[in-house]
């Protein structure tokens, strides 16, 4: 008997049904709370977005004016 040789996992696209399916099988979810799960996670992602794109308040960065 010859081992199949390792490959590593790869990642894949999918459909949003797909998705719900999937994490309902694997959380032992409904198909409301997959769906509840999957827009949880595109707030939190959108909110990240937003933070790295908010333009950082470095004192560090900045010139700083020298009183007179």
């Amino acid at each position: 008997m010859t081992k199949k040789a390792y490959s590593s996992p790869t990642a894949r696209k999918l459909t949003l049904g797909q998705a719900k399916k999937l994490i309902a099988d694997h959380r032992n979810y409904s198909e409301e709370e997959a769906a509840e799960f999957l827009e949880s996670l595109q707030r939190q992602r959108r909110k990240n977005d937003q933070k790295r794109n908010e333009p950082v308040n470095d004192a560090k960065k900045q010139k700083r004016k020298r009183s007179a």
